[in-house]
């Protein structure tokens, strides 16, 4: 069973610090999911991150965003080290761009879109100075305390986008607003709308015009991500102890016979062979 973390709202309201130290022995972290963000800075790598059944190398001077819902598990070596920073989305309400950033690793696939940040070493000493500040400013008393947190991470973040930008583009393609939408609308809605018409009338474009795009991007057709979609969900459930009845109810199924059918249709395999 995956365990949901949770911080409370008192605790939500100031970005949490830890720090990850070097260990005496390589442990494996059990598999969880949070209900607030976290971004992992690695100043020394060795191992390897599982983010949402896929594995990530801990790189050094690597810096590795997860998101609210995801399963990730962390096996790292001993000499590797680091921190952690645990936040809520509306810390950064103030920044309209870290804040689509930050939500968009909640929308997009992670083979799409990356949670793993690997900088050139021309960006270590700036790296360790970043963590460094922050780690430093989690330890003060003062009253902008988490205001200068929420700086040094806002700047941090401002990084890691622009490394983005220069390893794919400005992203100028045809309709990659109207994608970006359509990955926004699913991560919140697919257990409510399925169908095709749903998204295309959300989106105000034809279902034909909806379709194209997502193939060009994807190579695949919209039901095709609304499925993986529910099928992600589905996995991360199942993992965190719900029954198949129970996942089938939460995805809005139905009746639990519909959902194992889809379920292997997609997968392969039944609910009850994946757990």
């Amino acid at each position: 069973m995956i365990p949901v973390h949770v911080l409370h709202k008192e605790e939500i309201k100031e970005i949490k610090v830890v720090e990850l130290p070097l260990l005496k022995q390589i442990p494996l972290s059990e598999a969880h999911r949070h209900q607030f963000y976290e971004c992992f800075v690695f100043l020394k790598g060795g191992g390897t991150h599982t983010i949402d059944f896929v594995d990530f190398p801990i790189n050094d001077f690597s810096v590795h965003i997860i998101t609210p819902g995801q399963v990730h598990q962390i096996s790292r070596e001993k000499n590797s080290y680091g921190y952690v920073y645990m936040f809520d989305l509306a810390h950064f309400s103030h920044d309209k761009n870290i804040e689509d950033f930050l939500f968009d690793h909640a929308c997009f696939d992670v083979k799409e879109f990356s949670p793993l940040y690997h900088f050139d070493e021309s960006f270590n000493a700036t790296l360790t100075g970043l963590s460094g500040q922050i780690w430093k400013d989690s330890h003060s008393t003062g009253a902008l305390r988490n205001k200068l947190m929420i700086n040094q991470i806002s700047l941090l973040m401002l990084y890691c986008m622009q490394h983005t930008i220069s390893k794919t583009g400005n992203n100028d393609a045809k309709h990659s607003d109207v994608y970006t939408a359509f990955r926004r609308l699913l991560n919140v809605n697919y257990t409510t709308m399925k169908k095709v018409k749903d998204y295309a009338q959300q989106l105000n474009i034809t279902e034909k015009l909806l379709n194209e795009i997502i193939l060009q991007r994807t190579g695949e057709n919209v039901s095709s991500l609304i499925f993986k979609q529910l099928i992600l969900e589905a996995k991360r459930l199942l993992n965190s102890g719900y029954t198949a009845k129970q996942v089938a109810y939460q995805l809005n199924f139905t009746d639990p016979a519909h959902f194992s059918k889809f379920f292997k249709t997609q997968t392969g395999f039944s609910p009850s062979e994946f757990t």
